[in-house]
């Protein structure tokens, strides 16, 4: 019965692993609505309690806020700068709302700029764009 034992906890262990290291290694792929992809970090993070790991929701939060691509960064900033607290619904309500914004401004925040001298001033034209920056 030990064997047993022994041999289910150990597929436990490597599930709990498995699962936690989707999540580190996810990121939202182009186009994909927020949303979407938030329900998908989700069923990650409960596959993984289902196995016995415990995740507080700050670091739930500071996952899912790892996995956003960089058209994210000013909802980013805000959210560390404010000391923000919510919970993953409220996130993800927040998250729809600043993807809503960044469509409708005409998706600028979606470029992507290489690295070369005036890519400061092409960040700063984006976000200004996007009536982030005066």
């Amino acid at each position: 019965m030990a064997f047993v034992q022994a041999m289910f906890g150990e597929t436990s262990t490597r599930a709990r692993f498995e699962a936690v290291k989707v999540i580190m290694n996810s990121r939202m792929k182009f186009e994909m609505p927020v949303r979407d992809h938030l329900l998908r970090i989700m069923a990650h993070f409960n596959e993984a309690e289902i196995h016995g790991s415990s995740i507080d929701q700050q670091t739930q939060v500071g996952m899912i806020l790892k996995t956003l691509p960089d058209s994210f960064i000013p909802f980013k900033t805000n959210y560390v700068l404010n000391k923000m607290d919510l919970n993953l619904t409220a996130l993800m309500t927040e998250l729809q709302t600043f993807e809503s914004m960044i469509k409708s401004k005409g998706g600028e925040a979606n470029m992507v700029v290489a690295g070369s001298s005036s890519s400061k001033k092409k960040k700063k034209v984006i976000l200004t764009k996007l009536g982030l920056k005066g």
